[in-house]
């Protein structure tokens, strides 16, 4: 059976209303939750995808630095020791075992332990609540370790539905931060450091604080990493960072695995508009073209209907990336020789944002050999346009390209 769609909030509370015991396990890919209710209250919450950097990340934030040693030390568990034990389930032992081991060896008191087991279940239900498909089951004997349920003295450790309205703000939180923003995994970077001294509209980093966040940044930390080096919740770093990102002044790679495989935050839903007209009008396509020549630039325009197709020229490649994080085009047509940042490098820093990963990157070039097509390929490039070209070669070529995407989507 393929996942199907689902609606966290709803499940959750249904439980809860129902004065559920037992554990709810939902799976998506790779991603695995494991829920524990105890009489409809939470008892404990995990992520599969979850690792021993999350516990890291944890325990920094409640200040126990001293303690992050102590998990180098974790002995294997049965799970961890069997090479025929999925991945998934050789990491969820992992945490599970190295949160007891932490308890075994005192090195947290009753409330830093608690505080703890609250941080892992938030944290595993904060993703848990952008998910909207996936396959789930109910267990009504399963129950949490028997040491988890020791340490919290049988008492529930969340109520399902305080629990619930802080994260569904938490999310408004998120959503607000900018469109482009998908996961506190990402790693926000910039292209050119020049830009630190750009005038950004609603930005509040002073340009030291800035300069002092791309040097972490260049180093390819998280959202979530940098939050833990500047000691700032993981929100509000990714807030300060949200007019920066939203005018393309930070951009944003993709998480690594197997963050890569969680949720996204949801997207923020248009309110529907009654149409009091029944007439279509065609579709109009916004087109980024990127070339360092002001006469190709001023051929592509002219060769492209304006009634059909919004086109955007920039002739300065380092502006380039700003300007496609702010429009947002159906698709992008390359330059590849241009001073100081080339299209092969432009395209696969377009890559690495999940906006673009489907978005058509064309190389127009006048090079026709093929080691430059297989560069093209291995930036990222979807096709290989040649100069110079004609404007029904042109048309074709968007055409064509459009005619896929729109296929891809249906």
């Amino acid at each position: 059976m393929g996942p199907k769609i689902l609606n966290p909030y709803e499940i959750l509370t249904e439980l809860s209303s129902s004065h559920a015991t037992g554990v709810l396990k939902i799976s998506n890919g790779s991603a695995i939750w494991h829920i524990y209710f105890t009489d409809g209250d939470l008892l404990y919450a995990d992520c599969a995808s979850h690792t021993l950097i999350q516990l890291s990340y944890f325990l920094c934030r409640q200040g126990l630095e001293r303690v992050l040693p102590i998990l180098k030390e974790v002995p294997p568990t049965s799970a961890t020791e069997n090479p025929e034990a999925s991945p998934i389930s050789q990491a969820r032992a992992k945490i599970l075992q190295s949160m007891r081991w932490l308890d075994e060896m005192k090195a947290l008191d009753t409330s830093q332990s608690k505080q703890l087991i609250e941080d892992v279940t938030q944290d595993a239900l904060e993703s848990f609540l952008w998910l909207r498909q996936g396959q789930f089951s109910w267990s009504s004997k399963a129950s949490p370790p028997a040491w988890i349920t020791a340490l919290l003295g049988g008492n529930p450790l969340l109520e399902v539905e305080d629990t619930v309205k802080f994260l569904r703000q938490r999310t408004k939180g998120w959503q607000g931060c900018s469109s482009c923003l998908g996961s506190p995994y990402q790693r926000p970077y910039l292209m050119d450091f020049r830009d630190i001294h750009k005038a950004v509209e609603g930005g509040k980093l002073a340009p030291k604080a800035l300069t002092k966040l791309a040097q972490l940044m260049s180093r390819g930390f998280s959202i979530r990493q940098l939050s833990v080096l500047l000691k700032q919740d993981e929100l509000h770093v990714a807030q300060l960072l949200g007019p920066y990102i939203e005018q393309g002044v930070i951009l944003l790679r993709n998480p690594q695995p197997p963050y890569d495989q969680l949720p996204t935050i949801p997207k923020i839903s248009k309110p529907s508009i009654i149409q009091t007209s029944p007439q279509r009008t065609a579709p109009v396509f916004k087109i980024a073209c990127i070339d360092d020549s002001p006469i190709i630039l001023a051929e592509i325009e002219r060769f492209l209907d304006s009634n059909r197709y919004e086109v955007t020229t920039v002739n300065d490649p380092i502006q380039a990336s700003a300007v496609i994080f702010r429009i947002k085009p159906d698709i992008i047509l390359l330059d590849i020789t241009m001073p100081r940042v080339n299209g092969y490098r432009l395209c696969s820093l377009l890559r690495s944002s999940a906006m673009f990963d489907e978005t058509p990157i064309i190389m127009v070039t006048g090079n026709t050999g093929l080691i430059d097509k297989a560069r093209a390929r291995l930036a990222g490039a979807t096709d290989y346009f040649t100069k110079p070209f004609t404007q029904p070669e042109l048309l074709n070529l968007i055409e064509r390209h459009l005619s896929s995407q729109n296929a891809s989507l249906m």
